[in-house]
C-alpha cells in the first residue's frame, strides 16, 4: 500500500472511531441525565443539562480521540508511512520526487 492510501484508512479508520467515542459519552451522559432526572422530575434544569451533556460529549470525544491518535503514532511509527495531511506547495512537489 501506498502512503495515500495508507493515510486514507487511517483517517477512515480513526473517523470511525471519534464517531464511536462521541456515541458512547452521549450514551452515558444521557444515562446519568435519566438517573438525575429521576431524583428531580419536574425541575426545570434537564434543559440546560442536556446541552452541558452534549458538549461534554463532543469536548470528551475530541480529547480522548486525540490522545488515542498520538499513542498510535507513535506505537506504530505511522509518521513514515504516512502522507502528511497539510504541506505547503513547496513540499508537496518534493514529496512527488521522493
Amino acid at each position: 500500500m501506498s502512503k495515500k492510501s495508507n493515510t486514507l484508512v487511517f483517517m477512515i479508520v480513526a473517523t470511525i472511531v471519534n464517531i464511536v467515542l462521541l456515541g458512547l459519552f452521549f450514551i452515558i451522559g444521557l444515562t446519568i441525565l435519566n438517573i438525575i432526572a429521576s431524583y428531580f422530575p419536574s425541575s426545570g434544569l434537564i434543559p440546560a443539562l442536556m446541552l452541558i451533556v452534549f458538549v461534554l460529549a463532543i469536548a470528551l470525544s475530541f480529547i480522548v480521540y486525540s490522545k488515542l491518535v498520538k499513542w498510535a503514532m507513535a506505537k506504530f511509527s505511522l509518521e513514515d508511512k504516512m502522507d502528511p495531511l497539510f504541506s505547503s506547495k513547496r513540499n508537496r512537489s518534493r514529496n512527488r520526487m521522493e
